[in-house]
């Protein structure tokens, strides 16, 4: 309930531009995403290395009405690397076809779209139920909004909170995720715009 609650929010501050685009047309079926993820806190930090391998809706994807989410793939495996320790993306298997299984919830690690930003071509898009372990041993979970340029290759996370999946000793009450990575290959997509 909480993550559908967080979405919904996130799906209001995407904006009124999510109104003009009808459809998505993704051309890729398959990506693998890498670079670098920042978990910031208030007395800890982390730089991480990440790699997500996301299996993608292919062909035509309608927009669904305000309110609703419009799924568009899911990740489906991740690897995360922190210099400062051990850590990992919890109910998420490191290699396609791996354990443990994605979950718990049934939209665990699902991409949905969240909006469009019709001035730089962006896709603004959120991963539901986030899950990771930082190398202090502290839980999170949470929704992560990013951005996809026009290009299908860079894509943005934007200083998402982040909320503790268990108690623990000494973990922040919340910590922020920014970053950037690179799809290999390029997500081919474009929008479609309809009449505002």
């Amino acid at each position: 309930m909480l993550v559908a609650a967080v979405v919904l929010v996130l799906l209001a501050a995407a904006g009124s531009a999510s109104a003009t685009t009808i459809g998505i047309v993704n051309n890729t079926p398959l990506t693998t995403q890498v670079g670098q993820l920042n978990f910031v806190g208030a007395t800890a930090g982390f730089a991480c290395q990440v790699q997500f391998r996301k299996l993608l809706t292919v062909g035509l994807i309608l927009v669904r009405p305000t309110g609703q989410l419009t799924r568009l793939g899911r990740v489906v495996a991740g690897q995360i690397n922190c210099p400062a320790g051990p850590a990992n993306f919890l109910n998420l298997p490191p290699e396609l076809g791996g354990i443990p299984p994605i979950g718990p919830l049934p939209t665990s690690w699902d991409i949905s779209f969240l909006g469009s930003d019709l001035v730089t071509g962006e896709l603004v898009f959120g991963i539901l139920d986030f899950q990771v372990k930082l190398p202090n041993g502290c839980l999170y979970r949470g929704t992560v909004l990013g951005r996809l340029g026009p290009a299908g290759q860079i894509l943005r996370f934007l200083g998402n909170q982040f909320i503790p999946l268990a108690g623990g000793v000494g973990c922040d009450p919340q910590i922020r995720v920014t970053g950037n990575l690179n799809d290999n290959p390029p997500i081919n997509f474009f929008l479609l715009v309809g009449g505002v």
